[in-house]
């Protein structure tokens, strides 16, 4: 026989009761229902190291064993994470902080996900937010009101922190999403803005033109700056400036950014070595001094300066467009700003609104803003190419649409391939200047079109690529240079690099313009009176009689004379003559003037291949033998997480470089015996070479250790200890052999910083 016990009572709601399910409902819907994410952190420092605590509150969806959240945040931010070294720097982590009860569940029937999996991937989330912190749910759920808490930087292991971005940002924004299903199909939950905030001023910098001429003023632009390159904020800093018989005092104010201007007075030819110094609120003083050579012929009032490669938050920059223009004119002391959206991502009112801007911002004799695209194809298709609009027609010829407010998920293709581009310019071709872009999808050069590709990029913030424009001019292009930020960052003009995407310098477009207008200035860049720099305010200049560089000459096989100029930030280490062949002659000024009987300096560089992600990440060891290292200083080290230490003989270094070259010079107690003993491996490859070098090898010149790749090499070589040349200028006799040729100028100053022009072209 069988005894039922008697049911101690219900255990449930009774839904039948319209009171009771109404209360629930209403207790579960008063949440979002893919909930919320939240923080108590408004502000963070540039690179600064912090514990960041993100939380997210589970929605009234709840969320389906094996589903997942993820933390987005853009793509082109350095901000970077990791998941697997909770003592490590930017360690993430994820737990379940609190198991909600919500609409009266029982103890059995609270959340029951038994881990949370972490993962980070760059490119996990959708463009601009790409880089993600995958969370998946692992045996279990997870309920409505259940508190998920993501630690950035996680500490409670010994960790540092995470390091922030190194630039500022006024609303810096993560972005959640959630798979509530468990289908991989994700919801937008919401975002939360941080602001990011410049650090305290480090350095003074002065941005300026170089070289004016005679009867001319010339603005100078003044600003404080963080470790980072950003720009101090309220910091109400007294500047002094002093020139030969010029003198003059501004404060910097007392709130936003610590930025003035500098009139340059009228003055007779001449070099002037102009003295700014900065005294600041908590008693430091900086100081800088900038070159200014005054000339008397020239094209316009001064050699202008150019960053024709800007981008703004409407598409995936940082900061709005007019946040950039400002920025641009008055702290980064650029002549001419050329903003280009993505084709793909703006959209027609964003368009509309951002081509007013440039002409509102625009002033004839100080200031230029140009509209522009990034025409976004494929590189099997033509690659990246900028758009320049000289005209007044701004009509967008886009590779394709795909932005975050489209209806369909389907990219359609527009004006695809590149041809179709031309086709739609072709017919007006002097109201626009089209330019392939170093970086991005790499532009092939398989398809040209000599009346609007006017213009190569030879450098940006994705790197150097001198193997650009010899390419270009091997297949026969007649492009003069260009070289730009591609500023994703808030801060064109400025240079300053990140600490990984965007490793290099923002680059200078060097215009040779009659005067500062739009027509002016788009009629010089058309006609190739151009040079590029790595972003120095340095001028090269490159003329046959009265032709300068980017013009075409009909030249007999009689001699004819061509000179060129270099005026330098710092010191000209080397100057290289090319034609469309390659180099045709190289001065090394350091044996010119002679070598030091203690230095040697090694320098690695290049990257890994021509296409978007080039950089190699450099690690290494130096030693010697038969002589004793009494110093290693860094060279054209880009920022302070890229390292050269020295101790115990032996020397330590990793840096990142993105086509640039980078290194250390060693002072030793001789050189005559030495022998260096090099290690060096690049991270992406898993490749370690090991070679030496002895004081033997170097007396022929450097020794170059190719290492494949896009120019990968270590180099050894022996400099100078004296001053080089600031300034350098030289005859060059030139006798044509028959047939088209070109002729430009690369030269590289003792910093590391590159210069190109464009060249002259010789039709016989």
């Amino acid at each position: 026989m069988i005894n039922p016990r008697t049911q101690t009572g219900a255990r449930y709601h009774d839904c039948t009761d319209a009171v009771v399910s109404r209360g629930i409902t209403e207790e579960v819907r008063a949440l979002p229902f893919l909930g919320e994410l939240t923080t108590e952190t408004t502000t963070l420092t540039a690179g600064g190291l912090s514990e960041l605590v993100l939380r997210y509150t589970v929605g009234s969806s709840g969320i389906a064993d094996s589903g997942w959240l993820k933390l987005c945040f853009k793509y082109y931010s350095d901000w970077d994470l990791q998941t697997t070294d909770p003592a490590g720097r930017d360690y993430a982590t994820a737990e379940l902080a609190h198991r909600s009860a919500l609409g009266g569940a029982s103890a059995g029937s609270l959340a029951t996900v038994r881990r949370l999996r972490t993962r980070y991937d760059v490119k996990g989330g959708e463009r601009p937010f790409q880089k993600a912190l995958l969370i998946h749910l692992e045996d279990g759920f997870v309920r409505p009101g259940d508190e998920i808490v993501l630690r950035l930087g996680d500490r409670r292991a010994g960790g540092p922190g995470t390091r922030v971005q190194t630039f500022v940002e006024e609303a810096f924004t993560f972005r959640m999403y959630a798979d509530i299903l468990g289908t991989s199909r994700m919801g937008h939950v919401g975002d939360v803005g941080i602001g990011i905030v410049a650090a305290a001023a480090e350095r003074l910098v002065v941005a300026g033109p170089r070289l004016v001429r005679a009867g001319a003023s010339a603005p100078l632009r003044a600003h404080l700056e963080d470790a980072w390159g950003n720009v101090a904020c309220d910091t109400p800093a007294r500047l002094e400036v002093a020139a030969a018989e010029w003198h003059s005092e501004v404060a910097l104010p007392a709130q936003g950014w610590a930025a003035a201007t500098l009139e340059l007075p009228e003055q007779p030819v001449g070099t002037y070595d102009i003295r700014v110094a900065a005294a600041l609120p908590d008693g430091r003083q900086l100081t800088e001094i900038r070159t200014v050579d005054v000339v008397a012929e020239l094209p316009g009032e001064r050699a202008y300066f150019a960053d024709l490669h800007v981008h703004s938050d409407d598409t995936v920059g940082t900061q709005d467009s007019a946040y950039n223009f400002a920025y641009g004119r008055w702290v980064g002391g650029l002549d001419v700003l050329g903003y280009t959206a993505n084709d793909f991502q703006i959209t027609e009112q964003a368009w509309k609104d951002v081509v007013a801007l440039c002409r509102e911002v625009s002033e004839d004799g100080r200031f230029v803003c140009l509209p522009g695209v990034e025409w976004c194809g494929n590189s099997a298709v033509g690659g990246d190419h900028n758009v320049i609009y000289l005209g007044a027609d701004t009509q967008l010829a886009r590779s394709l649409e795909w932005h975050d407010s489209m209806t369909s998920r389907a990219p359609t293709p527009e004006h695809w391939p590149i041809t179709e581009l031309y086709d739609a310019y072709a017919a007006d071709p002097d109201d626009y200047l089209l330019m392939p872009h170093l970086g991005g999808r790499r532009a092939i050069l398989d398809w040209h079109h000599p009346e609007l590709e006017r213009l190569i990029e030879v450098h940006s913030a994705w790197g150097t690529g001198s193997w650009f424009l010899r390419e270009a001019m091997s297949r026969g292009l007649r492009v003069g240079v260009s070289a730009n930020s591609d500023e994703h960052r808030g801060r064109p003009g400025s240079g300053a690099p990140g600490a990984n995407i965007f490793g290099g310098r923002g680059g200078l477009t060097g215009v040779l313009a009659p005067d500062l207008t739009r027509p002016a200035v788009g009629t010089a860049l058309r006609a190739r009176r151009t040079w590029a720099t790595t972003g120095a305010r340095a001028v090269a200049l490159l003329r046959a009689g009265d032709q300068w560089m980017g013009d075409e000459r009909a030249w007999g096989t009689e001699e004819f004379s061509l000179s060129y100029a270099l005026y330098g930030e710092t010191a000209w280490e080397q100057v290289t003559v090319f034609d469309t062949e390659g180099p045709l002659l190289h001065r090394n000024l350091h044996a010119e003037q002679g070598f030091s009987p203690d230095l040697v300096r090694i320098r690695w560089g290049g990257a890994r291949h021509r296409d978007r992600y080039r950089w190699a990440s450099w690690t290494g060891r130096i030693t010697v033998d038969g002589a004793e290292i009494l110093a290693a200083d860094p060279w054209a080290t880009m920022h302070q997480e890229q390292s050269v230490t020295l101790e115990h003989g032996r020397i330590d270094w990793a840096s990142a470089t993105f086509g640039n070259d980078t290194g250390v010079v060693l002072r030793l107690d001789q050189i005559e015996d030495v022998r260096i003993h090099l290690q060096a491996t690049i991270a992406e490859e898993a490749r370690t070479e090991r070679f030496e070098v002895s004081a033997a090898d170097l007396k022929d010149g450097p020794v170059r250790h190719e290492m494949g790749g896009a120019g990968l090499h270590v180099t050894v070589e022996r400099i100078s200890g004296g001053a080089l040349p600031s300034t350098l200028t030289g005859e060059l006799p030139v006798r044509l052999s028959g047939g088209d040729s070109a002729l430009y100028l690369h030269a590289r100053q003792a910093d590391g910083h590159e210069v190109w022009t464009s060249p002259l072209f010789f039709t016989s």
